[in-house]
This record gives structure tokens, sequence and C-alpha cells, in this order.
């Protein structure tokens, strides 16, 4: 039986950072009806099932966002955010390469970086992620 690692909570709230930015921009881009020859988001991209699994983590953007009033995430956020970890860390590491930067969503950083810490969520170190995709 293999034992059970933990993250620092710090590496969380990174990872939380960008899982909130990518979903808000999901959610931003879907809810708006652009032209045709509206120009997409510059840089990296998210490929299609992480965009699908950050959209799930739409409840955490109203704690997250700038301006925000809220004093703890919506309910359903933290189990959002556990569920992404558990079915698609590789979505992390995606996140953190720059692919969520690009949709340009305002986001509190220093709420941001709380989250993990209120979740209570473990996420792999930003480490596991330098030369490749995929956390262990």
């Amino acid at each position: 039986m293999a034992a059970q690692r933990r993250w620092p909570t710090s590496t969380l709230a990174a990872v939380a950072v960008a899982v909130v930015l990518a979903a808000s921009a999901a959610t931003t881009t879907e809810a708006q009806s652009a032209p045709a020859a509206a120009p997409g988001p510059a840089g990296p991209v998210l490929d299609q099932a992480c965009l699908t699994a950050l959209l799930n983590m739409s409840d955490c953007l109203t704690y997250v966002q700038n301006g925000s009033r809220a004093r703890r995430p919506d309910k359903p956020c933290c189990p959002e955010l556990a569920g992404l970890v558990e079915s698609n860390p590789v979505c992390l590491c995606e996140l953190l390469s720059g692919a969520g930067d690009s949709y340009g969503i305002a986001v509190d950083y220093s709420r941001a970086l709380a989250l993990p810490a209120i979740c209570r969520v473990s996420t792999p170190p930003v480490s596991t992620c330098a030369g490749n995709q995929s956390p262990p």
C-alpha cells in the first residue's frame, strides 16, 4: 500500500488560481455570442478535456474574481476543486504552463491562493509539471 503524499498549500493555491482562470474564461466565452471573425485566445490553449473539466469549477469564480465580497467560496466549489485534482491532475499542469492566462480573466490572486487552504485539498507539487504535462 502506497503512503499518501501531502503537498504544500502554496502549490495547491497556484493550481487553484489557474483552475479558476480557465473555468471563468470558458464560462464567459460560452456565454457571449461573438461574431465569426472574433479572434481566439492568444498563447497556449487548454485542450478540450481540460476545458470541460474546468468548466465544472465555475462555482469558485464568485470567490476569487476581482472585487468579490464573498467571505467563502460557494458550497460546490471545494468538491469541484477536489474532483478536478482527483480526475484530471494533468489539467493543473496545463493551467500552470499559462494556458489559462490567455483568456484574460481578472482574478484576485490573494483569494485564489487562499482557496486550497479553505478547501483542504492537496495537489501534486508544481515541480511534477516540469518537462512533462502529467503529474505522477
